[in-house]
């Protein structure tokens, strides 16, 4: 119990303050612990961090093949516009997206390799899952566009969303969600949508 709870708690408090700003005596008080018992489940502070970043990586991974895998056959502009709406909408409602966010934005300097695997790991499946969507996009005639250069340029504006959740706030996100989804729609259709 106090093995989930204690990973639990430190996923809240690392996409609250980063990995720099928890210590280990933040997270036994918030699990109601005393620190010393932190070190009969994990090794410490770097042990927590690191199963917390592998989970978070293979849930977001689950949610983003879930997504294309349920809603595949979609029209892709309905497909994409909610991708992008449900990664904001979790930005601000889950803890898990946030974690990951703020740590491939601000890796701890001595995991930094380590982090920045998880998140190139992350980007190649995630981009490679779009692949299959733009492909048959393309076969269907829903875009013009080489569906490598469409999965290219959708990872761009995604990368461009999450650094605006993560440094504008929810209506700079918003304007600039707006705007990059038109000049990336009419780039891969030759057409104006409004989402």
């Amino acid at each position: 119990m106090s093995y989930q709870m204690i990973k639990d708690a430190a996923l809240d408090l690392f996409a609250t303050h980063g990995y720099e700003g928890t210590s280990l005596a933040m997270l036994a008080d918030q699990v109601g612990i005393k620190k010393q018992s932190i070190y009969a489940h994990f090794k410490g502070k770097d042990d927590i961090f690191l199963q917390v970043l592998k989970e978070t990586f293979d849930r977001e991974l689950e949610l983003d093949q879930a997504y294309l895998t349920e809603h595949f056959h979609q029209p892709l502009a309905r497909y994409l516009w909610h991708a992008l709406e449900d990664f904001i909408y979790r930005f601000h409602h889950e803890y898990r997206l946030k974690f990951w966010l703020r740590t491939t934005f601000f890796p701890p300097s001595h995991l930094y390799e380590e982090v920045v695997r998880y998140q190139l790991d992350y980007i190649d499946q995630v981009d490679t899952y779009y692949l299959r969507r733009f492909i048959h996009a393309y076969d269907q005639q829903e875009i013009t566009q080489d569906p490598k250069i469409a999965t290219l340029a959708f990872s761009s504006l995604l990368d461009s969303i999450s650094v605006e959740l993560v440094y504008g706030g929810e209506a700079r996100t918003n304007r600039k969600l707006h705007a990059a989804w038109q000049v990336f729609w009419l780039g891969i259709t030759n057409q104006t949508q409004q989402p």
